[in-house]
């Protein structure tokens, strides 16, 4: 019995199934996103289905609501776009149906830099890549060679249809007219393989795997290398189809192991192409930025226990006695009333001139550089390990202290050294020399880095600027300057680059256009150009570095900071812990305040440099992100004033363990009687710490 709706329409199921066979023709493609689960159903004859079932119009929809979301569904599956990957590098699997055996090796991606390239030709895994039937040309077992063409005469047409093909990507002369136009001249060769990817897509063939022979000399005095940014310029990648390359060692040693001439016969070989999907964030980014707060933190901390142990007295007296003296003079030169801007420009013009001088003669600047790095590098990694082994106890033994006496005096030096200080010498100086003499080895960078940590904490710890004030000139400064080397360059060199960034790496950015000209393998360039070494560098955590062939790449791909990124914003972080007349409670709220800020403007400049697809100007984000905190505080406190302007080394004492020496909301006055009582307590208090500081803090 049948039961209907008495308001619906009545539709039957041959009038669904008439009307889906009157479709266009169904597309088996699987890589325009077509394919789904219903084509056996859906494509069946009408004249299969002998009954007739009512459906009403309700149930009509929900049932074209189902299919479509069905169909969408899958087709989703099938046609979600990946790309345009960092490097050409995928995954390639060969696998035997028939023994289970199976065997991974690196290709090259012609296309990689679409944005369009389907998740089931390069599947985020072997599971989700499809699979491809491996075949060779004319069917002829291990033929890469694709002359002589088959004859299209012959009876027997072989089937291409989801295959990879692999062809030899350089056509040799073998005297056939096939051949011939791609060995008549120098430049006859960029023909070749374009034609063999046509000749093969009109034989139906899916994919094309073009075979080369690792380090073979070719035309020109070229070799043939794979690489991170290897493609075929002259290939059209629009309209050929899949394109990828591979070493010939690798299609004999990974491939035809695992393959033989019955189970290619019977197409029990496949293959998969696939590439991680990476991480959502380069852990690069995490680990330089662990990196920078490690140096802006410690610096800051570093010097703070500095200050704690009265080792900036002497320091900040001098510098206060330079200014009392300078005030006091009746009549004031020009460089006695704007000393400090003078400093600030004089800085700048030098910055400037430096770059200037890298820009046109770089190859000395980084000599100069490398040596310079190999001499401060040297100091501070001593500074850091004796300040380090000086907050343990066995840096009073006697055996620590030990004194070379026998040596004899000469050249200015005495015989007071001690054994310590001379090995921990020749120990940071045998590590500076060694990233000196490697440091154009893959792995160098770690060196290097470790190097330039040193020299950060270092710096941080020791220079000091006297107030709020001169700290924001220079970083202003330092903002514009940035900011002009890295967007204002481009618009006045010849070739459109950044000065600050070719000074930086090397390379400039009208050679790495893509698509312009053949790419040239690292190891066949005349001069590979070294890296700035004041940078810190943290190679790339691509999935497809084990790909990398060192021998050919000599290299990472790095995500870099300057250590001026680094240095400027911590000295205003080395400030906040060492402001005078501050209780070291309000020191350390300060310090972590800036710390805090910093941290987040590298943040936001790796967000800027991963959505941008630029290099970016660090300090553009830096400077306020560290700054207007600092700033805002002090407003909110009632402590700009003194924060701004300064707070004399004679006013309040250095060392304050307990309470403010100085409330921030009243005048400092020298001549008022509270100064002899803080003259008192900051003699005793700094007696104190010089009789229980360590070695060396």
């Amino acid at each position: 019995m049948n039961h209907t709706f008495p308001i619906s329409p009545i539709i039957t199921l041959d009038d669904i199934v008439c009307s889906i066979c009157e479709a266009p023709a169904y597309n088996s493609d699987v890589f325009n996103g077509s394919s789904h689960s219903l084509s056996p159903l859906l494509f069946r004859p009408a004249r299969s289905i002998s009954m007739r079932i009512a459906i009403p119009n309700a149930l009509f929809i929900l049932l074209l609501v189902y299919i479509s979301t069905t169909v969408t569904t899958q087709s989703r599956e099938y046609s979600s776009h990946r790309g345009p990957f960092r490097t050409s590098y995928v995954f390639m699997t060969v696998h035997n149906k028939r023994t289970g055996e199976q065997s991974k090796s690196c290709v090259n991606y012609q296309q990689y830099l679409r944005d369009d390239t389907s998740s089931a030709l390069i599947g985020y895994n072997f599971e989700t890549a499809h699979p491809f039937v491996f075949k060779f040309w004319g069917g002829t077992y291990n033929r890469t060679k694709v002359c002589p063409l088959p004859s299209s005469s012959s009876g027997d047409q072989i089937v291409y249809n989801d295959g990879v093909v692999p062809l030899d990507y350089r056509i040799e002369d073998d005297g056939t007219p096939c051949t011939r136009p791609f060995v008549q001249s120098h430049t006859a060769f960029r023909n070749a393989s374009q034609f063999t990817i046509d000749t093969l897509k009109q034989h139906g063939a899916s994919v094309s795997l073009l075979v080369l022979d690792r380090g073979r000399m070719f035309i020109n005095t070229w070799k043939d290398y794979l690489f991170s940014d290897f493609f075929d310029p002259y290939i059209n990648s629009s309209a050929a189809i899949p394109t990828f390359y591979i070493y010939r060692s690798d299609l004999i040693g990974k491939i035809m192991t695992v393959t033989n001439k019955e189970d290619m016969g019977e197409d029990n070989i496949e293959i998969r192409f696939h590439r991680p999907s990476g991480f959502p964030i380069d852990p690069s980014f995490i680990v330089i930025w662990l990196i920078s707060m490690t140096c802006v933190a410690g610096g800051g901390f570093w010097a703070f226990n500095r200050h704690r142990a009265g080792k900036d007295l002497s320091l900040a007296q001098r510098m206060d006695e330079e200014e009392q003296k300078s005030n006091e003079s009746a009549k004031k030169g020009f460089f006695d009333k704007f000393a400090g801007m003078v400093t600030i420009a004089l800085m700048m013009v030098t910055l400037c001139g430096v770059l200037l001088l890298g820009y046109f003669f770089r190859s000395v600047l980084v000599i100069f550089f490398n040596i310079f790095l190999v001499i401060f590098g040297t100091c501070s990694l001593y500074g850091c390990i004796r300040g380090f082994f000086s907050n343990f106890s066995l840096s009073s033994h006697r055996w620590y202290k030990a004194k070379m006496g026998w040596m004899p005096t000469c050249c200015g030096l005495n015989n007071n050294r001690q054994y310590s200080e001379v090995f921990v010498s020749l120990v940071c100086l045998s590590f500076c020399v060694t990233w000196f003499v490697y440091r154009r080895q893959p792995y160098a960078f770690i060196l290097l880095d470790i190097i330039n940590i040193a020299l950060c904490m270092h710096v941080l710890k020791c220079l000091r600027l006297p107030s709020l004030k001169w700290i924001s000139i220079l970083m202003l400064c330092m903002f514009i300057y940035d900011a002009g080397m890295v967007f204002g360059t481009p618009y006045i060199t010849s070739n459109g680059c950044s000065v600050m960034l070719e000074v930086a790496t090397g390379l400039s950015c009208s050679a790495k256009e893509k698509g312009k000209g053949y790419p040239i393998p690292p190891v066949e360039q005349e001069s590979v150009p070294e890296k700035f070494p004041m940078l810190m560098q943290v190679a790339h955590f691509n999935p497809m570095n084990e790909c990398l062939d060192m021998e050919v790449e000599l290299g990472f791909q790095f995500t870099i900071l300057g250590l001026g990124d680094i240095v400027m914003p911590g000295y205003l972080v080395a400030h906040c812990f060492t402001m005078n007349g501050y209780s070291e409670r309000s020191r350390l709220i300060y310090g972590i305040v800036s710390i805090v800020g910093y941290g987040a403007g590298l943040i936001v400049t790796f967000l800027a440099l991963a959505l941008m697809k630029t290099a970016q100007p660090a300090l553009i984000y830096l400077v306020p992100s560290t700054l207007i905190p600092i700033i805002l505080m002090a407003v909110c406190r009632g402590e700009f004033k003194n924060i701004w302007n300064g707070v004399p080394v004679d006013s309040a004492p250095l060392v304050s363990d307990s309470g403010d020496m100085v409330d921030g909301n009243k005048s400092i006055t020298n001549s008022s009687a509270a100064m002899e009582t803080a003259s008192d307590e900051l003699a005793e208090s700094n007696s104190t710490s010089q009789e229980n500081q360590p070695v060396n803090v």
